[in-house]
C-alpha cells in the first residue's frame, strides 16, 4: 500500500492499493474510488462488535476496501478543516484515538472500543470516548484545525480538555479530573472535567473542536423565529 495526502487545511487522504492490500475506514469518510475497487460494509466483532461501537458512538459498520484487479485508488476526506497524519504502529504501538479522530487503517491493524465515559457536556460536549489501533500497519487520523503535540516523560503529566484530545500513545496514563474552583466549573465555558494525560508518551491534540465552532457559529443561524 502507498499513500499520499493533499491540500493544506483541508486535507485528503489518496491510498493506492495494489491486489492483496486492503484498508478499512468508519462510515462516511469515502470521498471516491476507482472502478476496480471493491467495497464491503460489514461489522467486525459481530453482535459483540457491534454493541461496543454502538455504545461508543462510533458507526456500528465498517466500509473495507479492496483492489479486484491491478492497482486501485482510494480517497478519504475528513470531516472538518485540519490534518491527516499517518502514525506507523510499529513505531509507536498501541494508539489511544478520539472516536471521531480515527479516518482508516491498513487491514493488518486491529480495531476496538478502548473506553467510553459519555458525561455529554460536562466533558465540553464531546464526551470521553476512545477507540484503539493496534498492529502492524499504519493507522490515519484525522486533526481538526493545527496539530499540536507534545512528547511525555515518565511520570510528566498534561491537563487536556476533552475535546480537544486526538490521540495518544498506549503507554500513557488517563483519568478524569474535575475542574478546579467553583467559578471556573460554572462560569470558565469549558465544561466540568479536564482529562489528566501521564507519560511517558505522545499526545496529539486538536487546536478546535466541533463544539466550540458550532457555539461560535451559533449566533450567525436563522432560529427560524421572527
Amino acid at each position: 500500500m502507498e499513500y499520499q495526502i493533499h491540500g493544506s487545511t483541508m486535507q485528503t487522504l489518496e491510498v493506492s492499493l495494489s491486489p492483496g492490500d486492503r484498508v478499512f475506514s468508519e462510515t462516511g469518510c469515502l470521498l471516491s474510488m476507482t472502478p476496480g475497487t471493491n467495497m464491503e460494509t460489514h461489522a467486525p466483532g459481530g453482535l459483540g462488535g457491534m454493541l461496543r461501537r454502538a455504545f461508543s458512538g462510533n458507526s456500528i459498520m465498517l466500509n473495507y476496501f479492496q483492489a479486484t484487479h491491478d492497482v486501485q485508488t482510494v480517497r478519504f476526506t475528513t470531516r472538518m478543516p485540519g490534518h491527516i497524519l499517518a502514525i506507523p504502529l510499529h513505531q509507536y504501538g498501541r494508539l489511544i484515538v478520539q472516536r471521531h479522530a480515527f479516518l482508516c487503517a491498513e487491514d493488518t491493524v486491529d480495531f476496538g472500543v478502548e473506553a467510553t465515559l459519555n458525561l455529554g457536556r460536562f466533558l465540553g460536549g464531546n464526551g470521553l470516548v476512545f477507540t484503539y489501533l493496534e498492529g502492524d500497519g499504519t493507522g490515519f487520523i484525522s486533526v481538526d484545525g493545527e496539530v499540536v503535540h507534545q512528547d511525555l516523560a515518565r511520570g510528566e503529566s498534561i491537563l487536556v480538555h476533552p475535546g480537544h484530545i486526538a490521540a495518544f500513545t498506549g503507554d500513557i496514563d488517563y483519568h478524569v479530573q474535575r475542574m478546579q474552583g467553583v467559578t471556573n466549573m460554572f462560569f470558565g465555558g469549558d465544561g466540568l472535567y479536564l482529562v489528566r494525560l501521564t507519560g511517558p508518551g505522545r499526545v496529539w491534540m486538536h487546536s478546535v473542536t466541533i463544539h466550540n465552532l458550532a457555539h461560535v457559529l451559533a449566533d450567525y443561524m436563522r432560529t427560524g423565529r421572527d
